[in-house]
């Protein structure tokens, strides 16, 4: 399944959010506790701490602001909304880091609903305030492509380039946001240019992510080799590695790649990229119990695309009842996704 990168963007993003708020000195042991608990994370453990510090009137700021994060986990994003609403309006008059933190997970909660045009206006609130703030500008450039404004947003992705002068991850976001929303050629353009500028300063890794974005998978999986044998044993090194060898029509390999990473290191997003290889060859009872493992440990994006490449796998197996019946169920928690809306449809025919 192909991966969703504004998705991917947002979530890195939120994450170092989260981790920036966590060292905050007058926090109440509630409040405390519950980031703690996001920290593990155990979201219901730590809704629990914030509403209690909510009941107790403590730190009303941060309490709200942690609910927020724990129904954005959830999937649910109105009322993420207004936690987040309620942690702005109980922070300081004069806006500081978490007040700006806030407006950023406000943005994205319009993002998630499809209000796209309101996510826009408070990352135009934020670089009102801040005019050298990068993440602003790339997560302003994404609500204009989205509102098919190509021309704004790739303004505000050079400015953002400008500001971090040879940081060609961001030209890989630029890139993964373009193609995303249906401007892949305007991508290319992007990635061209920071292999043509900036390829003696860039790690194996990301000279393999660029190489393999543009289509040259042999070069990519010899970049992502040797990414591997010098040290990067992340799992971003080990998915983009069997991505290389499915395109390179090895997903035997890719399998055997994912199995041996998990024998060490559990991770719902290689389960999911296993799955997927292991629908692409035909096993698809290996991958209901790739499925299964990962849903065990996956966070909200990722059991999205776990719980989509369930109902793939029992559509495979030509259990058109099952699949039918896990559909209603994912279209009751993601009821905007129109491919899967089209695809109970279909299964309603069988």
């Amino acid at each position: 399944m192909k991966k969703n990168y504004i998705l991917s963007f947002f979530t890195a993003f939120l994450c170092a959010l989260l981790l920036c708020a966590c060292g905050k000195k007058n926090e109440t042991d509630y409040v405390k506790t519950g980031y703690e608990k996001l920290e593990e994370p155990d979201y219901a453990a730590a809704e629990q701490c914030f509403n209690q510090a909510v009941n107790d009137g403590d730190d009303l700021t941060m309490a709200y602001r942690g609910l927020g994060i724990c129904y954005m986990n959830k999937g649910d994003y109105e009322d993420a909304l207004e936690a987040f609403k309620k942690a702005l309006s109980a922070s300081k008059a004069t806006p500081d880091d978490v007040s700006f933190d806030i407006n950023y997970y406000i943005g994205v909660c319009y993002h998630k609903l499809g209000k796209y045009e309101e996510a826009k206006e408070r990352y135009d609130a934020i670089i009102a305030l801040r005019k050298r703030d990068v993440d602003a500008y790339m997560q302003r450039g994404a609500e204009y492509l989205y509102l098919k404004d190509v021309e704004s947003a790739c303004t505000d992705f050079d400015k953002a380039l400008s500001l971090r002068k040879k940081d060609y991850t961001l030209y890989i976001d630029i890139y993964n946001l373009l193609a995303e929303t249906g401007y892949q050629p305007y991508g290319v353009e992007y990635l061209s240019d920071a292999l043509s500028k900036y390829d003696r300063n860039m790690s194996d890794y990301d000279k393999g992510y660029i190489n393999y974005c543009l289509g040259n998978y042999s070069t990519a999986k010899n970049y992502l080799e040797q990414a591997r044998t010098g040290g990067n044993k992340s799992v971003e090194v080990l998915l983009l590695l069997g991505k290389c060898y499915e395109e390179l029509d090895d997903t035997a390999f890719a399998i055997n790649i994912y199995y041996k990473y998990l024998e060490t290191e559990p991770d719902a997003g290689v389960y999911n990229q296993l799955a997927v290889a292991l629908i692409d060859q035909g096993r698809y009872d290996e991958a209901l119990e790739a499925v299964v493992s990962g849903l065990e440990i996956a966070d909200a994006d990722c059991r999205r695309q776990l719980l989509f490449n369930r109902i793939v796998a029992y559509e495979h197996l030509a259990d058109f009842d099952k699949a039918k019946e896990l559909c209603a169920q994912y279209l009751v928690d993601y009821p905007s996704d129109e491919v899967m809306a089209r695809e109970y449809k279909f299964l309603e025919t069988r």
